[in-house]
């Protein structure tokens, strides 16, 4: 490492004495060396208290995260509401992580501070104030989809990092790090390793332009966190303080600067969370901390062991023993012998790059020389299952006494009562039988809750889907589920709404009502509240639809509410809900949509379908009681809509269709018109199969009993030219699709008849003879001879 960079000088410059008043150690996040280094160094030091790098008002709760009880991965969540619009006039919300891990030199501080009874703080700005210093689009400000507190990037990016990459002979930094740092470093005494780390921390800072310390808000940060060094100095008489090393130039010497405005004591929050491997190796997207979370985390087990000899060299064969047992548990042929093989490459790769003890990227080699046996893709299973190891899957656990917002105590006793598990971060599958158990009924609305929520912790992927109307037949619901710290975050975001999963869903729902003006949103969450069983709020919900649905024109959105009122009309007594509004309200939606059917005669090909489908809706409601009344109404709209001069023609033939169904003396016109659509002219003819798509989704009836229309299609197909049949082939299958195969099966035999052929000769050919197969031989023998 000397011959890469100068360390003796970093020292000259920024000291590290245990004799002096202040010991300044510098880390980095989730780095097992500089853990291992700093245990040692609290050790001898015996510091009085101890400052930690970290936003200052989550300072009251570093108890719950020091207590014995409590054991990483945790994680600090801030979030920051903008409601003043200080930071944009968007009035935005901000929110970010704090990840604590076994390994992390942060979480070693804390646990030191508790177990040696010295006071211990954070000493960063406030979360909110840390947005204040920090430009628009950089920093905590920038537009990624996540934030970690314990950024990276500034360490670890660069073309200084690039170039001394390329010097050392190693392909990224993360290689390069685990080299100087984390392999070496435990070979080094504490003085010489802090001395190396300095040295690469003070070359980066000297490579970064003081315009970026600016917009990130470091040099505010570092102001900040020097005049709370001076503080405690000014009680204590051994002050150690743990921040990233990129930073401990700028404590030492720190610019001006002045608080900003003060902001809104409920603006920003900070509670405790349980985390996760996977969460923490989801964050190193966002430059936080070490790769591999797994991997270090193993490493660090066995370094704070009682035998913490060679801890890469036995972390590397436990990995591969693991992947060997679990690609034989899929079936793979993988001998002890490849083991063996993998672990003897990764300890001569070690020594071929001088590396004291194997690392990740030789146990990475090791497996991809020795345990892939095909196509070495991303996808290969020895990789992929050596990558689930490494990024690992525990998850943390909070103290009794944590303060944790009511709403995600509410959850987790709602999965512990309907014995949801929740460690380990596999994803899991429930099966709910939604009719024949209360409690499956129960659960199956919590899980409705928790999507509503948008928490993200369950996924619907079987089961009857009633905002869409699919799926309805079946009893079972299937689901997976995944506890994430993602899932507990966004709990917290929602703790503002209620005590309780279900009173947060009541708040919510009333909120999006209050944002709701067409009648189709209202009505999608008035079955979102059927879903979830909110009794109470649907009856709400029904009454202010109404309004909603009278003032409404847009003819769309009143179908996508009739639709969804017919959906719970239809399931109301299977799903023992008593829904007494529905009638009145799908009363409604029918006068209304009667109303606007004329004009959408020249609906649109993409929304064909659609209308369509509200066509047929409304004949079957005016089928029965207590719509019948209404069946007048809606005949006069469809021959309105049957006589405008610009009728999409797929709409024609289903308004049609569905006249000839109310009233078979309808025959006769539809038979008129349909004469005209496939013996008109060519313009007429090149529409036919669209008018058959709407004819045959109401009435396809008419051609099963009217041998004529058989007659009139079998004149159309013998008309068109071949590119036109080819051009009108994949609306005709759309049209026949409306037909079971019986029913295609005695079309075909009536056409067959019209040629003087029964459907058998149709529809099967003649065998193959003998000759024609072997004649059938040699022309491909010929053919393979000359190519």
């Amino acid at each position: 490492m000397e011959e890469l960079l100068r360390g003796a000088q970093a020292a000259e410059i920024i000291p590290f004495d245990f004799s002096a008043p202040c010991l300044y150690f510098p880390v980095r996040h989730h780095s097992p060396a500089c853990a291992f280094h700093l245990r040692r160094a609290i050790g001898r030091y015996r510091p009085d208290c101890i400052l930690v790098e970290g936003p200052e008002n989550a300072n009251p709760l570093i108890p719950v995260l020091a207590d014995p009880e409590s054991h990483p991965p945790l994680a600090l969540y801030y979030s920051y509401r903008d409601s003043a619009g200080l930071l944009s006039e968007e009035k935005e919300s901000y929110k970010c992580y704090y990840p604590f891990l076994d390994c992390s030199p942060e979480y070693i501080a804390l646990r030191e501070a508790a177990e040696r009874g010295v006071p211990c703080r954070f000493i960063d700005l406030p979360y909110g104030e840390i947005l204040l210093a920090t430009a628009d689009g950089s920093g905590l400000r920038s537009r990624a989809e996540r934030h970690a507190y314990n950024d990276d990037g500034l360490l670890s990016g660069g073309r200084f990092a690039a170039l001394l990459c390329e010097k050392a002979g190693v392909r990224s930094f993360e290689e390069f790090w685990e080299k100087y740092f984390e392999i070496r470093g435990l070979s080094l005494s504490t003085e010489e390793f802090v001395a190396q780390l300095h040295a690469w921390c003070l070359s980066v800072r000297q490579e970064t332009p003081r315009e970026q310390l600016i917009r990130e808000g470091c040099l505010a940060r570092e102001a900040h966190m020097a005049r709370r060094i001076r503080e405690a100095m000014e009680t204590y008489g051994r002050v150690l303080v743990v921040t990233g090393g990129f930073h401990t130039w700028g404590l030492l010497h720190p610019e001006p600067w002045e608080p900003g405005r003060s902001l809104p004591k409920d603006a920003q929050g900070v509670y405790p969370m349980r985390y996760s491997l996977e969460a923490a190796d989801a964050l190193r997207g966002y430059a936080s901390g070490m790769p591999c979370p797994g991997y270090y985390d193993a490493v660090w087990r066995l370094l704070a062991s009682e035998e913490p000899e060679l801890p890469y060299d036995r972390a590397n064969l436990d990995f591969l023993v693991g992947v060997g047992r679990a690609l034989r548990r899929e079936g793979f042929s993988l001998a002890a012998s490849d083991e063996i093989c993998a672990m003897e490459l990764a300890r001569g790769l070690a020594g071929l790059r001088e590396k004291e003890q194997p690392g990740l990227y030789e146990l990475q080699d090791a497996v991809l020389s020795c345990f892939v046996k095909g196509e070495a893709s991303d996808s290969a299973a020895p990789l992929r299952e050596l990558r689930r190891l490494l990024t690992g899957e525990r998850i943390g656990g909070l103290c009794s006494g944590a303060l944790v917002p009511p709403l995600v105590q509410d959850f987790e006793a709602q999965c512990r009562t309907f014995r949801l598990r929740l460690e380990g971060a596999a994803t899991r599958q429930a099966v709910w039988n939604l009719f024949s158990s209360p409690r499956h009924r129960e659960a199956s609305r919590f899980f409705h809750r928790t999507v509503f929520l948008g928490c993200g912790f369950a996924q619907r992927v079987k089961g009857p889907d009633l905002l869409r109307g699919t799926d309805r037949n079946l009893i079972r619901e299937t689901w997976k589920y995944k506890w994430t710290g993602q899932v507990a975050a966004a709990l917290i975001d929602r703790s503002v709404s209620g005590a309780t999963v279900e009173e947060a869903c009541r708040t919510e729902l009333r909120r999006r009502l209050g944002h709701v003006s067409l009648a189709g949103e209202g009505a999608a969450l008035l079955v979102q509240g059927f879903e979830m069983g909110l009794t109470d709020e649907t009856n709400e919900l029904a009454g202010a639809l109404e309004p909603l649905i009278a003032a409404d024109g847009d003819f769309f959105s009143l179908a996508q509410a009739c639709r969804s009122l017919h959906t719970l009309w239809e399931l109301r007594e299977l799903y023992r809900e008593r829904e007494e509004q529905l009638p009145r309200l799908l009363d409604g939606c029918f006068c209304k949509l009667a109303q606007l059917l004329p004009s959408v005669a020249a609906v649109r090909e993409d929304r064909l379908s659609a209308c369509i489908e509200v066509c047929a809706l409304l004949y079957r409601l005016s089928a029965g009681e207590p719509f019948a009344a209404r069946r007048p109404i809606l005949l006069g709209a469809l021959e309105q809509l049957a006589e405008a001069p610009d009728v999409n023609p797929g709409l024609h033939g289903a308004a049609l269709g569905l006249l000839y169904g109310a009233d078979a003396g309808w025959k006769s016109e539809v038979l008129r018109v349909g004469a005209g659509y496939l013996r008109g002219t060519r313009e007429k003819m090149l529409l036919s199969a669209v008018f058959l798509r709407g004819l045959f989704s109401t009435s396809r009836d008419l051609v099963l009993i009217d041998g004529e229309f058989v007659g009139m299609l079998d004149g159309l197909f013998a008309r068109l030219t071949e590119e036109d049949f080819t051009s009108l082939l994949p609306e005709l299958r759309l049209a026949f699709s409306y037909f079971a195969p019986a029913e295609i099966g005695r079309i075909a035999g009536r056409a067959a008849s019209l040629h003087g052929k029964r459907s058998s000769d149709v529809l099967r050919s003649p065998a193959v003879t003998a000759a024609q197969y072997a004649r059938g031989e040699a022309i491909d023998a010929w053919a393979a001879a000359r190519l």
